[in-house]
């Protein structure tokens, strides 16, 4: 008995390079193309004579429809994402305070952070992974793999020791990036912002910004004669490092 070809959807996408028979494949699609529509065509005639649907469900019981499979997480763009998500929503103010009082702020969450180390693994490092999770993560990840085996001493679940592994090889990656958004904002020229800032909150001339004998000078009577002079340096300093992610 003659087998029936079967065709298989993948999306909303007819992909006829893959198998359409149990016996045979079709790879060339422009061939494959002419098969499916010669049935077609046949379809539209038996319809345009009968009216009946039952040549169209018949041929339609042979498609079988797949999602497409969902694209693994990017974990490497995850770190960057929560890295960033680390310096605006958690320790922006003590940056800022770092910078002004400083000249530059501290990548030592742990140490320089109210609460840092703490903040930094409920927020990354406190996550649940399945296998696949853990394994997909360590294979993107894996020049930030956690090598110190005492993290999972007595575990003796091998998937179990995989998604710890996987945890701390995700705080490695994202602590990487946060290193390295802290080195972009050390990159800031402090002196040229204080400066500027006191330009504006003085009221003087954009001109006088071209004065840079004069920018010690002013900035010092900024301090101490403008109110809003350590504000406006805030919100300018907030907004320099926003534009990091713009």
């Amino acid at each position: 008995m003659k087998q029936e070809p079967s065709y298989i959807i993948a999306s909303i996408y007819v992909d006829l390079s893959r198998p359409i028979s149990r016996y045979s494949s079709y790879r060339d699609t422009d061939y494959a193309k002419q098969i499916l529509k010669s049935q077609l065509t046949s379809l539209a005639i038996q319809f345009a004579s009968n009216h009946s649907l039952d040549g169209i469900d018949e041929f339609m019981g042979r498609f079988h429809f797949e999602l497409p499979p969902e694209p693994p997480t990017n974990y490497r763009q995850e770190a960057e994402d929560d890295a960033a998500n680390l310096v605006l929503e958690y320790f922006m103010d003590e940056i800022v305070d770092q910078l002004i009082d400083k000249g530059e702020a501290s990548a030592d969450i742990n140490n320089d952070y109210a609460n840092g180390d703490g903040i930094f693994h409920e927020t990354i490092v406190d996550r649940s992974y399945h296998m696949t999770e853990a394994a997909e993560l360590l294979s993107q990840l894996y020049e930030y793999a956690e090598e110190d085996a005492g993290l999972w001493e007595g575990e003796t679940d091998i998937d179990r020791i995989a998604e710890i592994q996987a945890a701390y090889t995700y705080g490695n990656a994202v602590w990487d990036e946060l290193e390295t958004l802290i080195m972009n904002i050390n990159s800031l020229d402090m002196d040229y912002i204080r400066f500027e800032t006191a330009i504006k909150c003085l009221g003087l001339k954009p001109d006088d910004l071209d004065d840079y004998e004069k920018m010690e000078e002013l900035i010092e009577t900024a301090e101490e004669t403008c109110v809003e002079y350590e504000e406006n340096l805030r919100e300018r300093l907030i907004e320099e490092i926003k534009n990091f992610w713009e």
